[in-house]
């Protein structure tokens, strides 16, 4: 019996489609998620040893109702960096509601007992201030003549359904506002 030889071929792959390639794993290796929530306290903002800023804070995000009509609320802790870490610490506080866009990052570390403690974080890569002017500068006013009541964002009034147009969306064209 002969030896089993392996063959190598290597390929030559243009920029073009090394860049088709690189968008087909992305899409299918994503690291992604959207939320939107309020803080619920003001962002920790700290320098690492490494002379980074980093902005830490939680938002609650309302998901829903249970069978017993109770809101269902999770919680989600997040961290920007650097120029996000500074637009948190100028223009965000506990109560304002915030869209973010980023990314899930899984921590472990040993804890005092010996026993491996996890967490899974969100690393904010994008960031949209949803609380207007007039609603901040009312829960800051609160803030400093409530400081043990926690504060509340009003929601704007929808209209009663009944006053909204029926919309038939088979006869819509949204074929020239799509990106694709």
């Amino acid at each position: 019996m002969g030896k089993s030889v392996a063959r190598v071929r290597v390929l030559e792959i243009d920029n073009k489609t090394k860049y088709l390639l690189l968008q087909a794993y992305n899409f299918f290796c994503m690291n992604k998620i959207f939320l939107i929530g309020n803080l619920t306290k003001d962002p920790e903002i700290r320098m690492t040893s490494s002379g980074k800023k980093v902005a830490s804070f939680a938002i609650a995000v309302n998901v829903g109702k249970d069978a017993n009509g109770q809101e269902i609320v999770q919680y989600f802790n997040l961290s920007a960096w650097e120029k996000k870490a500074d637009l948190v610490e100028s223009y965000v506080k506990k109560g304002h509601k915030i869209a973010i866009f980023g990314r899930l990052q899984n921590r472990s570390w040993d804890k005092p007992d010996g026993s491996k403690g996890y967490a899974t974080d969100v690393v904010v890569t994008d960031i949209e201030l949803l609380t207007s002017r007039n609603e901040s500068e009312r829960l800051a006013t609160h803030a400093t003549q409530n400081p043990e009541t926690p504060a509340t964002v009003t929601p704007k009034s929808v209209p009663n359904n009944q006053n909204l147009p029926e919309i038939n969306i088979d006869e819509m064209d949204i074929s020239s506002q799509m990106p694709f």
